[in-house]
């Protein structure tokens, strides 16, 4: 105990600061500061909401296997020889841990300001969708009808957890840290945008408007039963701990925004891109039929997708030309340094 209170003694604070900052900037390269402050707002915004309305967010589970795995590989990586595992294998379970932790912030979010209890807009939804043209009970009763594109369209929807890792498990592989900086960036700008506009214009769902007892196929598994959202937004105070709530239905669809985000974020890999293509096209047909979506939601989703990858994609070429442009002053100023301790003036 005496020797290490002496090393410490000796070791500068603002060094060994700095040596962790380093390293973790080193793991989590492929996180944008910008996405890492909209993870940590989220994460705020659920705490303040929750603590405002006297909603008890469950506990987590005991992660300590987990972090100790993440420091023995994370150690391995360190000091094992130069591979393509050693490059790749700290970036993606770095991103992998910001992916879910952005995620679960996410889910706290959309709960907490589902508290707020903000006016019910299904008659609004439903008047967008006849202004669009769409029947939605005749589709539904449509797809239900056919069992194999029932089945497909359920698959294709329970596909969503799938979807949101596969860009860093593929761009990893791949070693394109900057597409992956893009993805994780959009990822969280999407995120933040579905709960925002979710909190201002909640909806209990389409399918809530029907008798489920109708359909022989269709299950409608990601619906939102009308008495839990009761639950949420009534103004006693709610524990989330051993509560049977489940997903939320919103507008925007975030099934459909990962749906649209995924392809999008992979478009320059092209053999995953089209077959991306083929099964995000029945998601978004399954956040209708499987979801009980009204169909202006997955549109929605695809438009917040689109905007929030394009964003990303200039907040990170705007940063890549800040960097290059650093970089090639400092080169600038070491060569001139150079030439003028090579070639002193003459007094």
């Amino acid at each position: 105990m005496h020797w290490t209170i002496v090393l410490f003694s000796r070791l500068p604070l603002g060094r060994i600061c700095d040596f962790c900052l380093d390293h973790l900037r080193s793991r989590f390269v492929a996180v944008p500061s910008a996405a890492a402050r909209l993870s940590l707002a989220m994460t705020a915004s659920a705490y303040l909401d929750a603590q405002a309305t006297g909603l008890t967010l469950p506990s987590f589970p005991d992660s300590s296997l987990f972090f100790v795995a993440v420091i023995a590989l994370d150690l391995y990586c360190r000091f094992a020889a130069s591979s393509f595992i050693s490059r790749v294998a700290p970036i993606f379970v770095y991103s992998l841990i910001y992916l879910v932790a952005t995620s679960l912030a996410g889910i706290f979010a959309s709960y907490a300001t589902q508290r707020l209890a903000m006016p019910l807009q299904d008659e609004l939804f439903l008047s967008l969708d006849r202004w669009l043209g769409v029947d939605w009970l005749a589709f539904v009763h449509y797809v239900d009808d056919r069992p194999l594109l029932a089945k497909w369209l359920r698959e294709a929807y329970a596909s969503m957890a799938a979807q949101i890792i596969t860009p860093v498990v593929v761009l990893v592989a791949l070693e394109r840290i900057h597409e992956l900086r893009v993805y994780l960036l959009s990822f969280a700008i999407a995120l933040t945008a579905t709960i925002v506009i979710a909190a201002f214009l909640p909806a209990s769902s389409a399918v809530t408007l029907v008798d489920g007892s109708l359909f022989h196929e269709l299950r409608f598994g990601g619906r939102t039963p009308l008495d839990h959202l009761a639950r949420l937004r009534e103004a006693a105070p709610l524990n989330l701990e051993n509560s049977t709530i489940g997903g939320l239905l919103s507008f925007p669809s975030f099934h459909a925004v990962v749906g649209a985000l995924t392809p999008l974020s992979l478009r320059s890999v092209r053999p995953v891109f089209y077959v991306l293509c083929v099964v995000d096209a029945a998601l978004l047909l399954g956040t209708v039929t499987e979801g009980g979506h009204y169909a202006v939601d997955p549109i929605g989703g695809v438009a917040v997708a689109y905007l929030s990858y394009r964003m990303a994609r200039r907040i990170e070429s705007r940063r890549r030309r800040s960097s290059l442009y650093i970089v090639e002053t400092q080169r600038s100023r070491a060569e001139h340094f150079m030439i003028e301790s090579a070639h002193p003036s003459p007094l």
